[in-house]
């Protein structure tokens, strides 16, 4: 009787493990293809835009159709998601474009006003080559010139080369903190090297805001 007993105690532990085992097998593969699902639609569907930055897209668009240029509005969401993801007084981080150094601006809704404006001047200056005048917003106006001395079409390898050299004129580079690892390890560390890739990763996103308006 005694052997019987323990018979049957070990064949119910050994079933408890197999429904264990199973149930932690079970939680494993529904936690992977959540992860793969959601890396799926990342690919396909870009980033997501912040609900911060989501809350200036009728201003945008409104400032935009000022020039009857309400198309880009999906792109400069875009740019604001990059900059700062929507949040502060500056979330176009328009300061140094405007008075040459970081928090002149205090207000949100000039902040977008100038930000647009000189995006859209920017791109004038570009002769309408948006890259071109995605990366100046990044780099500062003399990134247009650099281009149109060196082909005239927008490379991410002109980018590198206008970051080291303007990396390299710096009279305190130690004061400019590298976004990037690879900027680093270039000596490019002006600016972001990756800023029109960064930007068009948000375009899906922002296209598809405006979509379901």
């Amino acid at each position: 009787m005694k052997k019987r007993k323990k018979k049957k105690q070990s064949l119910s532990g050994a079933f408890g493990t197999v429904i264990l085992f199973g149930l932690g097998l079970f939680v494993l593969l529904f936690f992977l293809s959540v992860v793969v699902d959601k890396n799926d639609s990342e690919q396909d569907g870009g980033r997501a835009l912040s609900e911060d930055v989501l809350t200036y897209r009728d201003t945008v668009e409104q400032i935009l159709a000022e020039t009857d240029q309400q198309e880009l509005a999906p792109l400069v969401l875009s740019i604001m998601m990059q900059e700062s993801g929507g949040r502060g007084n500056d979330p176009m981080q328009a300061s140094e474009s405007k008075c040459g150094e970081v928090g002149c601006i205090e207000d949100p809704h000039e902040s977008v006003i100038y930000g647009v404006e000189h995006f859209l001047r920017m791109l004038e200056e570009a002769d309408g080559e948006k890259d071109v005048a995605i990366q100046a917003y990044n780099f500062g106006a003399g990134f247009i010139g650099f281009v149109k001395g060196n082909g005239g079409v927008f490379t991410e390898e002109l980018a590198v080369q206008f970051a080291q050299k303007q990396y390299a004129n710096l009279e305190n580079p130690e004061e400019y903190r590298c976004i990037r690892p690879e900027s680093e390890e270039l000596d490019a560390c002006y600016g972001d090297i990756h800023y029109v890739e960064a930007v068009y990763s948000y375009l899906p996103a922002a296209e598809e805001a405006f979509a379901k308006k």
